[in-house]
């Protein structure tokens, strides 16, 4: 069994469901906190740290998906999978404005909700490493650019190049979250073109900028070919 694979928060008002549910997904090595209505889950969401909100529609405290938009509205892109016995038009149209990664519609196999919650799960945690990195990356060239940084031409190179690496790393990883299957649509948006992918262009032209102004200092030819290469990608995305 593979451990640390995320941590869910399942909402449903139905308790044999959410034993059932939570045994399979901790089988595959989630971590899984169970509450039985909306406003416990929203609570929960608040003082704890998740990486997917697993919800039932039609229960206490998700009228008109008053729990999805109240997440959506806090957690930014905490990725939201709906579960229900009782779809609708309505709440689909709803669904497609707000986080909401798949609407699927009860009785689901448990191979079909367990490779979406891994898809979801694998995108989020590339995304929520990319702001890290990022955060981690200004702080690091902030500080290599003071007076007192210390911070010497190799040892700025590798910073340089740890960061692309990361950065790249968080791509392939996503692209990876976002293969299609073998039933998936042949129209699917390009990831670097949807609106949540926007967090990882903003490190690869981060990346690109700071090659851009070191190039002077750092005579390489594979950062120059680097460069060449991430301004491709960025410009045919």
């Amino acid at each position: 069994m593979t451990q640390g694979k995320g941590r869910i928060l399942l909402a449903d008002d139905d308790p044999s469901y959410s034993a059932t549910m939570a045994e399979l997904l901790r089988a595959e090595g989630y971590e899984v906190t169970c509450v039985g209505n909306g406003e416990a889950a929203f609570t929960a969401a608040e003082r704890e740290q998740f990486d997917l909100l697993l919800a039932d529609l039609e229960m206490p405290g998700n009228e008109d998906l008053a729990l999805v938009k109240g997440v959506a509205g806090r957690h930014g892109n905490l990725p939201i999978i709906i579960v229900t016995g009782f779809p609708s038009l309505r709440t689909a149209m709803a669904s497609i404005e707000l986080p909401v990664s798949a609407y699927l519609v009860k009785p689901v196999t448990f191979p079909t909700l367990a490779g979406r919650i891994e898809q979801a799960i694998t995108r989020y945690q590339a995304f929520r490493r990319t702001d890290e990195r990022l955060e981690q990356m200004r702080r690091e060239l902030a500080q290599a650019a003071t007076p007192t940084g210390g911070t010497g031409r190799e040892a700025f190179m590798r910073l340089a190049l740890r960061n692309v690496m990361g950065s790249l790393t968080d791509v392939e990883q996503l692209a990876t979250a976002d293969a299609p299957g073998p039933d998936a649509s042949p129209h699917a948006c390009q990831q670097l073109n949807c609106p949540r992918g926007a967090q990882l262009m903003e490190a690869v032209r981060e990346t690109i900028f700071v090659l851009e102004e070191t190039r002077s200092s750092f005579k390489s030819t594979q950062l120059r070919d680097l460069r060449r290469k991430l301004n491709l990608l960025v410009e045919h995305q």
